[in-house]
């Protein structure tokens, strides 16, 4: 799992939040405030940097690279387990000079001792030894040194073995969300995912890092390619593919009947809205007759949506959607600030 160091400076006059998991801990930062002239430094996940499209202008965003920096290893060692190699040589001519004046005595063993010296220096060395007396103990002798001269040959095995090549993975660069599919087609937040096949839509699975496993990167989410949105699960596996402007789930439509209800019972504690979003007015007013997403809202409000009314992604009213523009197809409402408030609104 890849790490970065950040450095954000909030070159505008308004305050401004993004979201980003951090490195230490894999946990998710949502709705980080960055105030008028502040710089902040982060360490994050590589991919995860989120902020709505209204601040990507008023935000000096500085990748300082990699986080822990990458060290330099000494490679070099291993050019020297081919030395030792040579030196076996003469420690077999060594083991055998001594075992020749045994086996002096019997004259048809000398025809074996020449193969194993490969100097002719112990042909000398037999004459002299030979006496008739020792004739039944040579032959036990002989048998005993042919044992010595496979003990040095195994020691020409130890050689490095090459790796094995690994196969090679193609980058793609593409904006992503982990919130919705409708999220992911307006997302300036790109993510790169690494793939077996060159042609992005040939591959059924994905990578999170260009090469081995990538231990601990969960790639749950939305991807956008070619107008395409994919949906992948933590593995990196492709799911359901359907194109930018349609939603792959369709239980989102049966939401659509509460929006329109007056009176609301006391037994429930919040609203339920469907309404569509976009970087812009008109972009939300369209997405909602496509592609509308479930949005909460507090009974206090009131049936709404309404101007100072706090928008939230769940039902238990704690997750405030992001800032941007939402519609329910009549009117829309546009969220600022980074905390779900409702500021503007006016008809589609």
């Amino acid at each position: 799992m890849a790490c970065s160091k950040y450095t954000l400076t909030n070159t505008g006059s308004t305050i401004v939040n993004f979201n980003y998991r951090r490195c230490d801990d894999s946990m998710w930062d949502y709705q980080v405030e960055l105030t008028p002239g502040q710089t902040k430094n982060i360490w994050l996940i590589n991919g995860t940097f989120a902020i709505s499209p209204v601040y990507s202008s008023i935000i000096s965003l500085v990748n300082q690279g990699p986080f822990p920096p990458i060290s330099e290893t000494a490679t070099p060692t291993p050019t020297s387990t081919t030395t030792p190699t040579a030196t076996p040589t003469p420690s077999v001519t060594a083991t055998n000079t001594p075992t020749s004046s045994q086996t002096s005595t019997p004259t048809p063993t000398n025809t074996q001792t020449p193969t194993n010296t490969a100097t002719p220096t112990n042909t000398p060395t037999n004459t002299p030894s030979g006496t008739p007396t020792n004739t039944p103990t040579g032959t036990a002798a002989v048998t005993t040194t042919p044992t010595t001269t496979p003990t040095s040959t195994p020691t020409n095995t130890p050689t490095p073995s090459p790796t094995d090549p690994q196969p090679a993975r193609y980058a793609f660069s593409v904006p992503h969300s982990e919130i919705s599919s409708s999220e992911a087609c307006y997302s300036s937040t790109n993510a790169t995912l690494f793939g077996n096949d060159s042609v992005f839509e040939n591959n059924t699975f994905f990578y999170g890092c260009s090469s081995g496993l990538c231990p601990g990167v969960n790639l749950a989410g939305w991807y956008v390619y070619a107008g395409e949105v994919y949906e992948l699960d933590s593995a990196g596996t492709v799911g359901t593919i359907a194109p930018c402007g349609l939603t792959p789930t369709p239980t989102n439509t049966a939401t659509v009947t509460p929006t329109v209800t007056p009176t609301p019972t006391q037994t429930i504690g919040y609203y339920t809205y469907s309404l569509g979003t976009g970087a812009t007015s008109n972009d939300a007013c369209v997405d909602f007759s496509s592609a509308p997403n479930t949005i909460y809202g507090s009974v206090a409000g009131g049936p709404g949506p309404n101007v100072n009314e706090t928008l939230y992604f769940n039902s238990g009213l704690t997750v405030p959607v992001i800032n941007g523009y939402y519609s329910n197809g009549t009117r829309w409402y546009q969220v600022t600030g980074g905390s779900g408030l409702i500021t503007l609104s006016n008809l589609c």
